[in-house]
């Protein structure tokens, strides 16, 4: 033990004994402390700073100083640890027409948007900074909200009625030679709203089912005139209606009244009785014998003097006259002759 001890107090152990703490000492520290760097925008500073300080302590020990919302990262440059500074500020987003200020710190417009807890738009938004482009203090972005709502309903397309002139049938008739059909369309309506607010509507028609027009033919054939009488006259009347008077081949008649009214024509078996129990015969007509009583005399004609029957008298009847479908019903003795009359408007004179 003394020679230890003098060994110590010799200036040779003392040497040793202080190199020996130095260099306990250093292995001590060194492996207690780091080297850190910290960034704050274009300024770094590195320091030294033992493993267990907060990186809110490097920061201040760097010289630099956290506020408000600030953050920082940390991460590694060249085997030293690093601490980057991130400050807060604001800028404004004005989102579907709602103006509101919101905080961000360094990164993309996306970025900062998403962090405030915006909604960040979609393909029919418009957006009037790009979302990949840095945000800025003070900034304003811009976002319109578009929206379209598309309406389809299915609408009828009525068919046209077309009319054609046809020369094979007879003049006054008609007849429906196409049916016509109704068609269909599909019409579509784009509403756009922006902001909420609708700004612009667009609408277009698809014809699903084409309609078919109806065509009408009408007829133009003319029918040949001719006169066809009884044997008792064969001339055409003269009328004068001021003094009821009728001429006739030169012999003037009066008239008491005129009746206008529907004509038909029928026939019957040789040797048929009328309903006044003659012989049917041409002359003899059937009547209504409420308007036109049996026995009276007449005389018959068109209403526009195509056709004459002449001299008659009122002695059958049957159920058309007393329908009231037709107001006299002209004897004829074939079938011939009563299809060429067919139904015509005439004036019946009453004689007597």
């Amino acid at each position: 033990m003394s020679k230890t001890a003098d060994f110590i107090k010799s200036r040779k152990g003392a040497s040793i004994l202080l190199a020996s703490a130095t260099l306990v000492s250093s292995i001590f520290i060194s492996s207690n402390l780091s080297a850190v760097k910290v960034i704050d925008g274009d300024k770094a500073r590195t320091v030294v700073s033992t493993k267990s300080a907060t990186p809110v302590q490097i920061i201040n020990q760097a010289g630099f100083a956290l506020s408000g919302n600030d953050a920082y990262s940390i991460s590694s440059i060249d085997t030293v640890k690093a601490i980057k500074i991130f400050h807060t500020f604001d800028f404004t987003v004005v989102d579907g027409g709602e103006k509101k200020t919101v905080s961000a710190v360094d990164g993309t417009v996306g970025e900062a948007l998403t962090n405030a807890g915006v909604e960040l738009p979609d393909d029919d938004d418009v957006i009037s900074v790009s979302l990949d482009a840095e945000v800025e203090e003070d900034m304003t972005v811009k976002i319109d909200r578009v929206k379209y709502i598309t309406d389809k309903t299915t609408k009828t397309v009525k068919y046209k009625t077309v009319t054609k002139n046809d020369s094979t049938l007879a003049s006054g008739k008609t007849k429906v030679s196409v049916q016509g059909v109704n068609g269909s369309k599909e019409v579509t309506t784009v509403k756009k709203y922006v902001n909420g607010k609708l700004v612009d509507t667009k609408k277009t028609e698809k014809v699903t089912k084409k309609a078919v027009d109806e065509v009408v033919l009408k007829g133009t054939k003319q029918a040949k005139k001719t006169t066809s009488s009884k044997s008792n006259s064969s001339s055409k009347a003269t009328v004068d209606s001021s003094s009821k008077t009728i001429t006739v081949n030169g012999k003037t008649i009066s008239y008491k009244k005129v009746l206008t009214g529907s004509g038909t024509a029928y026939t019957a078996p040789a040797g048929a009785k009328t309903s006044t129990g003659k012989v049917a015969r041409e002359g003899l007509v059937a009547v209504n014998p409420n308007i036109i009583p049996y026995g009276t005399k007449l005389y018959i004609t068109t209403t526009d003097g195509s056709w004459t029957y002449g001299y008659a008298v009122a002695a059958d009847t049957g159920g058309a006259l007393r329908s009231g479908s037709a107001l006299v019903d002209l004897y004829y003795s074939s079938e011939s002759k009563c299809r060429q009359f067919g139904r015509r408007q005439v004036k019946v004179y009453i004689l007597g």
